[in-house]
């Protein structure tokens, strides 16, 4: 690639006689294979890495021998492989920004070479951009941490990190047979009466998670100069500077820090763990089973989800950067993206790529386009989150980073493009690739009509379908059946026995047998007294009449004919079984159909504003998503719903409708729905791969179409209104 050498501004800092401040540090790494050389400031905490030609450029920046001499040598050594005038001047000013460099500068050298006079307020400029992660620095607790040092030094060994493997696989294998009810309570997470621990919990989980951080960066020789507040989604949490980690020459020592705080918080995830399953057992429903239960799900979900989220710039995205070998790799990504755009679109031959590694530029390039359509998702998610709770605050954090993480940088965009000298040339070029990208992108979501999709959750049920209750009390002697065979109607499913019943009966029998003697001997020498005894014989026949009725009912029979749709029914064998209780359905598999809900506020007017017959419905099946069952509207309940006509479409059974948290069995739905009918053909092929109780996902494409700004704008329109009416 051509790279223009010389540059006009080099006369201005040629004379300089610059040299490397006595507390910089310069360490040596690998990086893919090849040397590398850190650059440290221990005072203000700031990295630099060079390459070995620029590292020789600045080992020969002695005082004495100036800029200009300086690049020669270095030139006359590596010839093609040198850094360019521009480059150097770049070099300079960074170095000279972050006070890494001595040198008296003229006045307009120093116009040249600062760049960033008032960093710190750019810097608060910038964090104030970036509400939802906010940095607040407080103290420096370096000495606090060496105190600790020595009591948990014997932990940071290898011998601590098996310690914590065995760890994790015991609470591993205690807790993983009852993740079902663990997810099944996770309503009560988000009840108001548990906001206020679960913040508690919060901090000292996370406080517990930067000490980590910051007690494995000093037991391998960093040191942690800051610790301070970190806004995330204006929730506080604790952060610790750990940079100097990136110091270490070992890529093992880096990554260990950037994972130490995960490592510290599953360690209290499952110690939080363990704790639940002994309440559940000794102490239920008690204040410390739910502040376990807090801590299991703070500890373990939300590191998983955040921290380990290479996407975004939390330990995974640092431990990421360590195994590819790329420092600094958002930024880096970034600049590769900015390089090909002024490459390739503004036609720019003078700007240099953050990389000359092929592989290298593919990481970029993959990165850079990920993570920025991931911050994307994780703006509007967050956003619409704190809308759900608090609509006032989600719209002034959506607005406000909006701001920040558009039209600020478009602003920016804007200014380069119309005012940068690096365009004097291709400003024109660069004008009309903008205006076509702006142009083609307004048409694509503003113009251009689109299909319009409305999605919702279903479940599969059949038509007809009839449970089996439990008629009489009794232990379970023999299961005749197993889920999933196909009954007739009055074929036995299983055999319960009842002593008392038995009991009873024998003595009614017998109670029986007397007063027909008595109501005889009556007869013959009292006959007034004989009504009284027939009346009393005639309550007896029935008291009987009703146990011999209970005890068939101990003979638990099909209702109708069908397939048992249940769980392991055999496991009812020896168990007391309850009057009333549900052990099973039997469903006519003839006659399957999914029952979808949609929001009553929400969806039902886009749903409805035109003919149902003009709707097309796709449904896909859990466990099959692959395959599109096409499908119609049966019938539409008239109105909406509270109640889910199964438990597995809400947040307790898996599905995506959030539930009352007080009911138990999770089939109150917070807001109404819509109850839809949606035919499920017998085509042969679907039969196998859907069954009662799974759960369905339907698109209903609408009639008509329209540009996706219209649908946007009208699905915020709708949300809105949705929230302030609930």
């Amino acid at each position: 690639m051509e790279r223009p050498t010389l540059s006009n501004s080099w006369s201005r800092v040629a004379r300089l006689t610059p040299t490397l401040r006595p507390h910089v540090v310069i360490k040596r790494q690998l990086f893919r294979g090849e040397p590398w050389f850190v650059v440290a400031d221990p005072v203000s905490n700031m990295y630099f890495r060079l390459n070995p030609v620029d590292y020789h450029f600045f080992g020969l920046l002695d005082g004495e021998r100036t800029v200009d001499d300086a690049w020669r040598m270095t030139l006359d050594r590596f010839a093609d492989e040198s850094p360019t005038q521009d480059e150097i001047i770049g070099l300079l000013g960074q170095f000279n920004q972050s006070n890494l460099i001595r040198v008296d500068l003229p006045p307009e050298a120093a116009q040249l070479l600062e760049r960033q006079r008032n960093r710190r307020f750019k810097q608060w400029g910038g964090q104030a951009m970036n509400i939802l992660f906010m940095r607040i620095p407080l103290v420096n607790p370096d000495r606090l941490l060496t105190w600790c040092l020595p009591v948990a030094r014997p932990l940071l060994t290898r011998v601590g990190l098996v310690a914590w493997f065995l760890l994790m696989l015991y609470a591993a294998y205690r807790f993983v047979p009852h993740v079902g009810d663990f997810l099944r309570d996770t309503h009560s997470v988000l009840a108001p009466a548990n906001w206020g621990w679960m913040i508690v919990l919060f901090i000292v989980t996370k406080a517990i998670h930067e000490f980590g951080h910051g007690i494995v960066c000093k037991r391998f020789g960093g040191v942690v100069p800051e610790i301070g507040l970190m806004l995330l989604v204006l929730f506080p949490a604790p952060f610790v500077d750990a940079t100097s980690s990136w110091n270490f020459e070992s890529k093992w020592h880096r990554l260990l820090v950037a994972a130490a705080g995960m490592l510290f918080e599953l360690a209290v995830a499952a110690g939080a763990a363990l704790l639940w399953l002994w309440c559940r057992d000794n102490r239920p429903e008690s204040l410390m089973q739910q502040m376990a239960y807090n801590t299991v799900f703070l500890a373990s979900i939300t590191t998983i989800l955040f921290n380990a989220n290479p996407l975004i710039r939390f330990d995974g995205y640092y431990m990421l950067s360590d195994w590819l070998d790329v420092p600094n790799l958002y930024e880096r990504a970034t600049n590769e993206l900015k390089w090909l755009v002024q490459r390739f679109g503004f036609g720019l031959k003078n700007v240099q790529p953050p990389t000359t590694m092929p592989a290298e530029h593919t990481t970029l390039v993959l990165y850079g386009i990920t993570s920025g359509i991931y911050r994307v998702l994780l703006l509007a998610g967050i956003v619409m989150f704190v809308s759900t709770k608090l609509l006032v605050l989600g719209v002034l954090l959506g607005a406000w980073s909006m701001i920040g993480w558009a039209a600020v940088p478009l602003g920016k965009f804007l200014h380069w493009l119309f005012t940068s000298s690096t365009l004097h040339e291709h400003r024109a070029r660069a004008i009309a690739v903008t205006t076509m990208v702006i142009g083609v992108i307004s048409v694509l979501i503003g113009m251009l009509p689109v299909s319009e999709h409305l999605r919702a959750s279903g479940v599969v049920e059949a038509a007809n379908r009839a449970d089996v209750a439990i008629q009489a009390d009794g232990f379970v002697t023999e299961v005749r059946v197993r889920a999933g065979d196909h009954l007739e109607k009055g074929q036995i499913i299983l055999i319960a026995h009842n002593r008392a019943l038995i009991a009873k009966k024998q003595q009614l029998k017998g109670e029986l047998r007397f007063l027909r003697s008595v109501e005889r001997q009556s007869l013959s020498e009292s006959p007034t007294e004989y009504p009284q005894h027939r009346e009393r014989t005639q309550q007896i026949h029935k008291q009987l009449a009703h146990v011999q009725k209970q005890l068939d009912a101990l003979i638990l029979r099909s209702p109708m004919t069908g397939t048992l749709a249940s769980g392991a029914i055999e496991e009812f064998q020896g168990q007391y079984v309850a009057r009333g209780s549900v052990i099973g359905r039997i469903v006519d598999m003839g006659s399957l159909r999914v029952t979808a809900l949609v929001d009553q506020l929400s969806d039902a007017s886009a749903l409805f504003r035109g003919s149902q017959d003009d709707l097309t419905v796709q449904i896909r099946t859990a466990g099959n998503a692959r395959h599109d069952i096409d499908s119609r509207i049966e019938q539409v309940l008239e109105s909406g719903r509270s109640e889910l006509p199964h438990p597995a479409l809400g947040h307790a059974g898996g599905g995506q409708i959030a539930i009352e948290s007080s009911d138990a069995a999770g089939q109150t739905a917070l807001t109404p729905h819509f109850e839809i009918w949606l035919e499920l053909p017998d085509d042969g092929a679907t039969r196998p791969i859907a069954y009662p109780g799974q759960r369905a996902f339907v698109r209903f494409t609408l009639p008509g179409k329209r540009p996706l700004l219209l649908q946007w704008g009208h699905r915020l329109q709708q949300l809105i209104r949705e929230r302030v009416v609930f």
